[in-house]
């Protein structure tokens, strides 16, 4: 599996790329398709990440609330 960080270096590869005056239409399509493929990839790994961090704090609210409800 690819890390993210190295995903988001790609992006930002590809965004120089397609910013050089040197790259061709062509070039620069398919490039915005990697692009966008990538991106997409990268907001799975962030939404996936925001999941599992909800579940950690709703376990911790219900561990910090049993122990309130214990004193």
């Amino acid at each position: 599996m690819v890390k993210f960080e190295d995903m988001l270096q790609e992006i930002e590869d590809i965004a120089r790329r397609m910013e050089d005056k040197e790259t061709t239409l062509d070039e620069s399509l398919e490039l915005f398709n990697v692009g966008v493929k990538r991106s997409s990839e990268c907001m799975n790994v962030l939404n996936e990440c925001k999941g599992k961090a909800s579940l950690l704090v709703r376990e911790l609210e219900g561990i910090t609330k049993a122990e309130l409800d214990v004193d």
